[in-house]
């Protein structure tokens, strides 16, 4: 399968802001003093996870639009659940192996929903200043 050039640009964004995120927690942790190699592990981890969830999102999405209602509506359940399965394991893999800290895990497969909010929030305030030209 071809991957869309909406979901590479969009993934590109996202990895950026993933990088830029992680790099402000690594600076808070040395910041605080906490900082150590399972934090940055953590956050290596669970920031590559975070932006492989997103990308796999619009390939299940991608897939999707080339079925048939009932099709597509699987499609996205199954892509959902396997995503959710993949982001559990990580987060289990974090509380399991003392080579990753828990918290910089975690935070790091919620980046990529920051960087969504981000566009959104973007995108909301580039269309209202549009109107009042």
């Amino acid at each position: 399968m071809k991957v869309d050039g909406a979901i590479k640009k969009e993934t590109k964004y996202i990895a950026l802001t993933v990088l830029i995120l992680s790099a402000l927690m690594e600076a808070v942790y040395l910041i605080i003093g906490k900082w150590e190699l399972p934090v940055l592990l953590g956050n290596l981890m669970g920031g590559t996870v975070g932006v492989l969830n997103f990308f796999l999102m619009g390939l299940g999405l991608q897939s999707a639009l080339d079925k048939d209602e009932k099709g597509a509506k699987s499609t996205v359940a199954f892509s959902h659940s396997m995503r959710f399965l993949l982001m559990a394991a990580v987060i289990v893999i974090a509380v399991l192996v003392d080579v990753f800290a828990i918290v910089p895990t975690v935070l790091g497969l919620f980046f990529p929903s920051v960087g969504v909010y981000f566009k959104t929030m973007k995108l909301k305030t580039g269309s209202v200043e549009d109107m009042k030209e």
